[in-house]
């Protein structure tokens, strides 16, 4: 078993980027009938969803309505192939019940063309939990004890971000309507990582005794606000829109963070000489922050009595490094000397410091509908959901994130309306093609540093929306 596999494990979980749907802008889709429409609803949205998609499309809508849509069920897989090293592999598969969005019309105030909103919608959601142990058992000299190995490695990663907003649309000509949602956001997020390895080698000649801890602990929630303003036109069969989404501004936030890192090498005969260390250090309140990008929407629709065809781009502007977390701290350091070590003082120095970052990323959504008989439509749907994650520039804090592959989406369901009321329901697919990534941590031993692994993701999700439309 080669002893430096420890000290690798323990930099490679200190460093490695770690899982989430966090850097994913186009998971979540809003309104039953936008989400199984692939969400390209940018120009063609004429429900409550519009104060999501597109303000200005909100003065379309005829009749004031009332909506709840949700993700009946969703199950979210993620499997890691050699995630943990070679034959060993990291999986996830969470099955979660969550609101999309809940909205209705405002209906008191008697002005011609302008109209009302609020909503509730979940903007971000994500619950990944991963655990894996391997043992093994080695023969060692004649007449000795076996060579035992232990890894352990735990890990949970919970996010829930929610939007609560108010729009108002005003129609400024026949065909044409401007409007603005001011949202307010809260963010949740708890991470924990735990990696545990241990080899006891049994010969009497060179017996030792190996161990690499490391234990992180993350908690920390955000409220702030951003706008999204929207124009829609609509001239004969064709529907236009574009949006544009502010940048967040905080308000208030506040987090925690954790953490305890060691090593111990209890034979002076072991080929990696390495000064047992014991780090531990933590903050139980600190300054949180959490940075929205700038985003542009466009969209362009076709539509004819039974028949409606649609397209939507999003663009998501670059955020430059920053930290979420950067809490104050005075880790017990043992021995104190390794302080000023190379390697170390700059890790120490950083120790609960938690640093975040994106790529501009662009994403594309198609939708169809089509009448079947009086009371049915058929909707089909697709859209990109392209990674943002791109490494901080700071490399020593902890990364409680992100996914670094690519996702796509198919959707398909019916929608059934009367006079009063509207009920719809789907199903949506999205899956990530195979990516190679850098294991996760590596438990087992012989495993070379350099071996990648392959990253699978892929959902299934039922999608059910109920409106009730009431009279003018």
């Amino acid at each position: 078993m080669k002893r430096c596999i420890f000290i690798l494990s323990l930099l490679i979980t200190c460093t490695q980027t770690i899982l989430s749907q966090d850097n994913h802008y186009w998971s979540q889709q809003f309104g039953a009938v936008s989400s199984l429409m692939g969400g390209a609803m940018v120009a063609g949205v004429r429900d409550n969803s519009a104060a999501f998609y597109n303000p200005g499309a909100l003065t379309f809508i005829d009749f004031p309505n009332l909506s709840v849509d949700a993700n009946l069920y969703k199950l979210d897989k993620i499997l890691i192939t050699d995630g943990a090293g070679s034959g060993i592999n990291l999986n996830s598969a969470q099955v979660n019940i969550y609101p999309q969005i809940l909205t209705g019309m405002i209906n008191y105030i008697k002005v011609p063309g302008l109209k009302f909103s609020y909503s509730i919608l979940t903007r971000n959601f994500s619950n990944i939990l991963m655990s894996t142990r391997y043992t093994k058992s080695e023969q060692g000299m004649q007449g000795s004890e076996p060579n035992r190995f232990l890894g352990e490695f735990n890990y949970v990663n919970q996010l829930n971000e929610q939007w609560f907003g108010l729009c108002a649309s005003y129609k400024l000509k026949e065909g044409l309507g401007i409007g603005v949602t001011l949202f307010g956001v809260y963010r949740g997020q708890t991470f924990s990582i735990t990696d545990n390895l241990r080899e006891v080698s049994a010969a009497d000649s060179i017996s030792s005794l190996e161990i690499t801890n490391n234990t992180e602990s993350i908690k920390y929630m955000t409220f702030g606000f951003l706008a999204k303003f929207g124009l829609a036109w609509e001239t004969g069969k064709w529907r236009f829109g574009v949006s544009l989404t502010t940048p967040s501004v905080g308000l208030y936030g506040n987090g925690s963070a954790k953490r305890e890192e060691s090593s111990y090498i209890s034979s002076a005969s072991s080929p990696v000489q390495k000064t047992p260390y014991y780090i531990l250090a933590e903050n139980t309140s600190t300054k949180a922050r959490y940075y929205h990008p700038l985003a542009i929407g466009f969209g362009i629709e076709f539509h004819s009595p039974k028949t409606r065809v649609a397209l939507s781009g999003e663009y998501f502007s670059k955020i430059t490094s920053y930290y979420v977390l950067k809490p104050s701290s005075d880790p017990f350091v043992y021995p104190s000397g390794i302080r000023d070590s190379a390697g170390m003082s700059g890790k120490i120095d950083q120790f609960l410091y938690v640093g975040n970052a994106a790529k501009p990323v662009f994403n594309l959504g198609f939708g169809f509908s089509q009448a079947l008989g009086k009371h049915f439509d058929l909707l089909l749907g697709a859209r990109t959901d392209f990674s943002s994650y791109t490494q901080p520039e700071y490399v020593n804090e902890l990364l409680p994130k992100t996914a670094l592959w690519d996702l796509y989406y198919l959707s398909s369901g019916l929608s059934y309306h009367q006079t009063r009321q509207s009920i719809t329901l789907g199903f949506s697919y999205s899956f990530s093609p195979s990516k190679q990534i850098d294991p996760v941590v590596i438990l087992s031993p012989g495993s070379a540093n350099t071996a990648k692994a392959n990253a699978f993701q892929q959902s299934f999700g039922i999608v059910l929306g109920y409106t009730h439309y009431f009279p003018r």
